[in-house]
């Protein structure tokens, strides 16, 4: 299993999935260094839910077991903040989360910058504002789905197409129902099974469900499951 340490952690909801662009408008200061460490290194960052069970730590959202290896595929400045885009990959798992090396702290009557926060903590020399983790990359699902399979996974899910093209839409992403679900080919398919699994995900529980799911058999699975709940 390859192994990426220190991977940056962007906390945020259950709504991303391997495969998938996106922007992020960035303007907390711990995330402000995160994306400047990623963009100046060209080092990938994991996006992630937080997971509502863990708590917080230090005021700190604590990260989900599962999250999806991102890279910056561009970036512009924006007055304060930092316009994102965002290409994903494949799935991660946490082996060891690395702490910020400050606490949470809600100030209303000022704004520190990165600098005066890193001087705060007494500009450590490993330490960073934003949660990392050891991670390991798992490996992509394996397409075992017949052709009878995926017919009968979108005959079950046709009939919410305006309400997953709807969710997609919500999400910051494009979803062609009838388009992309008629591809031949195994890797476009796969691809139409995670957007469908997006669409169908509001809770942390069943992304995580489906991100560790080794096949796309088992994938549609639960999306037909989770379809039916819908209907």
């Amino acid at each position: 299993m390859e192994r990426i340490d220190n991977l940056p952690l962007f906390l945020l909801g259950p709504d991303f999935f391997p495969g998938f662009n996106g922007s992020l408008r960035v303007f907390e200061p711990r995330y402000k260094q995160m994306m400047n460490d990623c963009i100046l290194d060209s080092k990938p960052f994991g996006y992630i839910a937080a997971e509502p069970e863990a708590g917080e730590l230090n005021g700190w959202s604590q990260p989900a077991r599962l999250g999806v290896l991102c890279t910056v595929s561009d970036y512009e400045e924006s007055g304060s903040n930092l316009i994102i885009e965002i290409a994903s990959e494949s799935v991660f798992e946490i082996e060891d989360v690395i702490q910020p090396v400050l606490p949470n702290s809600m100030d209303i009557e000022r704004y520190p910058g990165v600098e005066e926060l890193m001087e705060e903590a007494g500009n450590p020399v490993d330490g960073k504002l934003y949660i990392r983790a050891n991670v390991g990359i798992l490996d992509p699902p394996k397409q075992d789905h017949s052709e009878n399979d995926y017919r009968d996974f979108i005959e079950t899910i046709s009939p919410l197409q305006s309400i997953l093209e709807m969710s997609c839409m919500y999400k910051g992403h494009i979803l062609n129902f009838e388009k992309d679900s008629q591809s031949e080919d195994a890797n476009r398919q796969s691809e139409f099974i995670w957007k469908i699994c997006a669409a169908l995900c509001y809770d942390v529980e069943l992304q995580q469900r489906m991100l560790s799911e080794n096949s796309t058999s088992s994938l549609m699975q639960i999306c037909m499951g989770s379809a039916n709940v819908h209907n």
